[in-house]
């Protein structure tokens, strides 16, 4: 019995100091505390006989004992205790105390691909339905969206091809592991074509960027006017063309109207509203090859996409674009600690920044200060460098008139930029 004995402490001895090494613990973790809605993200670096690591922007060393972790930040004392994957404990200070704890953010060893086909959709940009999708950085997707109205790849208003109600409803959510707000998460889309022959549109201005005397002398019927999508020639065709625009044809120029990740704050938007977080922004730059950054307000960013385009002009005049559904292929990374203010697009040829607001000289604001930090970031540039670019090559576009929110596009072509940075 007294071998017995000897040899079974000597096992836990042996287990014990397997679990005591700090290398346990080394990797990359998502801190979450009692009370607080912002996780933190904490990368563990085995030392020695201990970790160190930085939570709430202070350094801390722990100690390791057994499957216990231990240390300090400022006047706080961190306990917890490793299980596998995950760490438990409290957080104590003088003679209060709350609880935390950790799990281990391990993506796959290489990039994965999916194929989705929705099966509902969303009217609401929020982080509290069941995800479509769970994906980590450098997955690809595949999927589909529908239009505006819920009309899918069949047949003009053939019976069967309404999949889902009208109110702009998106594919999603997508969640994207180890995001926290505070990254961007950058989305680039590699496949966004039609999926079907045919789009519909209004047949009325805007009455919001209409004079009194332009009003009073409008006549419009106020119906749906449907389009034929060519590919094959690469325009759009009245379905049945008016009198004076029987050889009227416009380019197809594919994109999404909306993409966007929850905003964070407890703020569930409407798929139709636009903000930091993107959303209806109606900015043709969301086309095929287009990468578009969007500042992650939740823990796993909650993408959403959808309200498919076959082309449209600045300001969606007639309150919407050439309404279509869409195939579409993307793929996610995360840019951690970016803190963008607004969201940006970076197609083959220019950078934007993309300003929302109320009013069009608010949405200008933000639109031109994001350029601003985007050349400074980018290339280097002093802040007389920066003028004497904007002043000479900067573009405005304006992709949605359509009230409450007015978006704005502050736009530089790349190759102004060549040779330039230092």
């Amino acid at each position: 019995m007294r071998r017995f004995l000897l040899l079974a402490a000597a096992v836990f001895a042996l287990l014990g100091t397997a679990v005591a090494q700090p290398s346990a613990l080394a990797g990359d973790w998502v801190f979450r505390m009692n009370g607080d809605p912002t996780p933190q993200r904490v990368a563990l670096v085995a030392d020695g006989d201990s970790v160190r690591g930085r939570v709430y922007g202070s350094a801390f060393v722990g100690s390791v004992d057994g499957p216990d972790l231990a240390f300090a930040v400022r006047s706080y004392l961190w306990r917890g205790r490793l299980d596998g994957d995950r760490i438990e404990g409290w957080i104590l200070t003088g003679s209060d105390s709350s609880r935390w704890s950790g799990d281990r953010y391990r993506p796959p060893g290489t990039p994965r691909s999916f194929d989705l086909t929705p099966e509902t959709y969303h009217r609401l940009v929020s982080p509290t339905v069941e995800p479509a999708l769970r994906i980590y950085a450098g997955d690809t997707v595949r999927t589909t969206t529908v239009d505006a109205a819920g009309w899918s790849t069949g047949g003009y208003r053939e019976h069967g091809n309404r999949v889902t109600r009208g109110g702009n409803p998106l594919t999603g959510p997508f969640v994207v592991e180890g995001t926290l707000p505070g990254d961007v998460l950058a989305v680039t889309l590699h496949r966004v074509r039609l999926n079907r022959d045919w789009a519909y549109s209004g047949d009325a201005i805007l009455s919001s960027v209409l004079d009194p005397q332009a009003l009073a002398d409008r006549e419009v019927e106020g119906t749906l006017v449907q389009w034929v999508l060519d590919p094959d020639a690469g325009v759009a065709r009245l379905a049945e063309p008016l009198p004076t625009l029987g050889a009227y044809e416009t380019p197809l120029t594919p994109f999404l109207g909306t993409i966007a990740v929850a905003p964070g704050g407890g703020v569930t938007p409407s798929s139709r509203d636009s903000g930091p977080y993107g959303g209806n922004m109606e900015l043709s730059a969301v086309r095929e090859g287009a990468t578009v950054y969007l500042p992650v307000g939740e823990e796993g960013a909650y993408l959403y996409l959808g309200d498919g385009h076959a082309a449209q002009g600045d300001g969606e005049l007639t309150g919407d674009a050439l309404e279509t559904s869409l195939d579409v292929t993307f793929s996610v990374e995360v840019l951690r600690y970016r803190f963008y203010q607004v969201p940006r697009v970076e197609t083959e040829d220019a950078l934007v920044s993309v300003g929302i607001a109320g009013s069009l000289d608010r949405a200008v604001e933000q639109a031109t200060s994001d350029l601003v930090r985007c050349l400074g970031e980018a290339y280097g540039l002093t802040d007389t460098e920066t003028a004497l670019v904007m002043g000479t090559a900067l573009r405005y576009d304006i992709p949605d008139l359509v009230q409450p929110w007015i978006s704005v596009s502050a736009r530089i072509d790349k190759a102004v930029l060549a040779g330039i940075g230092g």
